[in-house]
């Protein structure tokens, strides 16, 4: 497949990424900030981008479980765990003492290796799913 071949996206991505990286980003939904380019596919942006699918290091496992307890769902609890400073809100819930994670580093692919799509298979923040 074309995945695999020497010059593919995918091969460039992996031969690319920081061995220090904790989560990559494979997945897209929409326009969003790339962050400090790292190569022509990746972008360090200490954010997460929706978590549909993506790569975790063992470093990354390990700074997700010291982000513990859980605080919100799960991209959310990413960005969390990077101490992203759109995280105002968090500093609002009880007990909340920031997270006690580690050089943790958040990178994104662009172009997307996958789309989050809305139930109704358009790529537009519809909120379709919600109901009135």
């Amino acid at each position: 497949g074309e995945w695999t071949t020497r010059d593919s996206i995918w091969q460039n991505i992996i031969r690319d990424l920081p061995a220090s990286y904790d989560l990559l980003f494979l997945s897209g939904f929409g326009a969003r900030k790339r962050g400090k380019k790292v190569s022509n596919n990746i972008y360090l942006a200490q954010e997460s981008r929706v978590s549909s699918m993506y790569l975790i290091s063992q470093k990354g496992a390990r700074n997700m479980l010291r982000s513990l307890p859980m605080v919100a769902v799960i991209d959310f609890q990413m960005n969390y765990a990077a101490n992203w400073k759109g995280n105002t809100w968090m500093a609002q819930l009880p007990g909340f003492h920031g997270p006690r994670t580690v050089n943790i580093e958040l990178y994104h692919t662009e172009p997307f290796m996958s789309n989050q799509l809305e139930p109704d298979n358009s790529r537009k923040k519809t909120a379709t799913w919600k109901i009135d």
